[in-house]
């Protein structure tokens, strides 16, 4: 059973993913690679708390493969940077 707490933090961390896409779709490249890397730490915590305290099969493993596109996107987003300074 998840208690008020728990729906407190679904909650913002589904605000938190909205405001990724939100980024996302008003393009450019940092605001898309930031908006990318908020929705997925958002999204990856979901997919733990669910797990935790619903007990949804394999959510563990879909975070995990969620990991690593916002991982690659910072590395990404650190290359461009870089050129933007040059």
């Amino acid at each position: 059973m998840i208690g008020l707490a728990q729906q407190v933090l679904l909650a913002a961390l589904s605000a938190g993913v909205l405001t990724g896409v939100v980024l996302v779709a008003r393009g450019g490249r940092e605001n898309s690679l930031i908006g990318l890397g908020v929705a997925t730490i958002c999204a990856v915590t979901m997919l733990v708390v669910l797990d935790r305290y619903a007990g949804v099969a394999f959510s563990r493993d879909i975070a995990l493969y969620l990991v690593f596109p916002g991982v690659f996107g910072v590395i990404y987003f650190c290359m461009v940077m870089r050129e933007v300074k040059d």
